[in-house]
């Protein structure tokens, strides 16, 4: 494939925070569909040497990925003959000493210039020739893993600062006559993360770097972006969009050129799936049976989720996800959108693929720090449609929202209590959500700047891990925790 009739050098499909996402669930391009795009890449000259590159946050995020604890992505990116890769915070959702023997299962390098441990099994940087040009292609994880991910053992790591480590390795290589440099970092632009660790900060300092494909902030760059000579890509999150990045290399007396395009799922359907990847995903799936009918618990009564009820109030599941999360992270209170639940369990054993069905998205749960105002609105925000369906349906514990179904949006609440005491607009809360809602998703917005606190694993984890550890008594009625206030 071409995209115009320059004979360029370099060719580079960018993915980012895919979360184990392959099968083009939930809306993202299929891996195997995906394959096909790269042969064809791979097979036109015109597109000189073609490169797939991935910038983390790769492991972890669906049934998919986390029943096999990441082997599977490994499996599927071993087959898509991926080149480089960095590491993002979830990867070390597993804990690190797993993470190690997972890297061993790659053909392909994972480069991590500030993660100091020679056991890691991952390189600094990798340095290639490429029609005369000596290219550098190095790997930055970003500090905030010792806070983003949810396994203490982390804290044994040493992740130096981004800028140091690339300034070092600057000295390092400057008899090499590296003539373009190639970031592929997990730092991101979110003005939530400090300055000096955002990959922007890099580009500032260093317009040595050529590109930086970047990762974490799940941000959309639509458009070719270049910043003091770097240009920085990023294609959204969950595989949803894919970058493509070509590069036409000068001497010094001219500068590069580089054609920058980002691809959805639409563009990537028109291809043909590969059998072979096609048919690995779905042997990995039929393996994962196995583990998907183990027995986790016992329900008395059926587990309500049905659309039409949690997107409009509060059912008995709803309440045990919702535990299950205040449970798991001990915060103040919980607040997820009843869109994220899909279905009803069954009267009876409650298995490990009934809790996924029901919880299919593979959200981990972030804990932030909220203003009561923040709160208040997000909580607004939960009911503005009520009793009308609704993805954003405020499902909460340790709340008590009171609210006035008559009023306008956005006027409907009436009161909040948080175990029992009165909220403070002006205090700041631990409140546990999903990393979806935490970024804006369902129009939570109040979210956004709030300060991250801790990271946790998936909510299907969670309510899976409550279960087997507590004898959870699950009825029909339940207290309200959403009240009606006509006063």
């Amino acid at each position: 494939m071409e995209f115009d009739n320059i004979n360029y050098d370099l060719t580079f499909i960018h993915l980012n925070d895919i979360h184990g996402r392959v099968n083009g669930e939930n809306n993202g391009i299929d891996i195997s569909k995906l394959f096909t795009f790269l042969e064809e890449l791979r097979k036109n000259k015109n597109n000189g040497q073609v490169f797939l590159i991935d910038s983390g946050d790769t492991l972890h995020g669906t049934s998919f990925a986390n029943l096999s604890k990441g082997k599977s992505i490994i499996d599927i990116f071993n087959m898509l003959k991926v080149d480089y890769t960095t590491l993002g915070n979830h990867d070390f959702n597993y804990g690190y000493d797993h993470l190690k023997k997972l890297l061993l299962l790659q053909n392909y390098k994972t480069l991590t210039l500030n993660l100091i441990d020679d056991n890691s099994n991952t390189i600094p940087f990798d340095i290639i020739k490429i029609n005369g040009f000596n290219i550098c292609f190095f790997g930055i994880i970003t500090p905030e893993t010792y806070y983003k991910t949810s396994f203490k053992n982390i804290n044994d790591l040493t992740i130096t600062d981004p800028e140091k480590s690339f300034a070092e390795l600057l000295k390092n290589l400057k008899d090499k006559n590296i003539d373009f440099y190639v970031g592929i970092t997990h730092l991101g632009l979110d003005t939530s993360t400090k300055d000096i660790y955002q990959s922007l900060n890099l580009a500032k300092n260093f317009p040595e770097i050529n590109i930086l494909f970047d990762g974490h902030s799940h941000t959309e760059i639509s458009e070719k972006y270049i910043f003091n000579n770097t240009l920085i890509s990023q294609s959204g999150h969950y595989n949803k969009k894919i970058s493509l990045v070509q590069v036409k290399l000068f001497d010094l007396n001219y500068t590069h050129k580089f054609k920058y395009k980002l691809l959805d799922k639409n563009y990537i359907d028109s291809y043909k799936s590969d059998f072979k990847i096609k048919n690995k995903i779905k042997l990995i799936q039929k393996s994962q049976e196995l583990i998907t009918k183990t027995i986790i618990g016992k329900t008395s009564v059926p587990l309500i989720g049905d659309r039409e009820l949690v997107r409009r109030s509060e059912t008995n599941f709803t309440h045990l996800i919702t535990d299950a999360i205040l449970w798991k992270t001990n915060c103040d209170a919980v607040l997820i959108n009843g869109g994220s639940i899909r279905d009803s369990i069954n009267q009876g054993n409650i298995s490990i693929g009934d809790i996924i069905n029901s919880l299919p998205f593979g959200n981990c749960i972030v804990t932030k720090k909220i203003k009561g105002s923040d709160l208040k609105i997000a909580l607004e925000n939960g009911l503005k449609s009520y009793p009308n369906l609704l993805g954003a349906m405020a499902q909460v514990s340790g709340l008590e929202v009171f609210f006035n179904p008559n009023n306008p949006p956005f006027k409907k609440v009436t009161d909040i209590f948080i175990k029992k005491i009165p909220l403070s607009l002006d205090l700041n809360y631990c409140i546990a959500m999903t990393d979806f809602m935490s970024l804006g998703g369902e129009e939570y917005i109040s979210l956004i700047s709030g300060d991250e606190i801790k990271h946790y694993s998936s909510v299907e984890d969670i309510v899976i891990e409550y279960i087997k550890n507590f004898n959870v008594n699950i009825d029909t009625k339940i207290t309200p925790r959403l009240i009606i206030d006509y006063n």
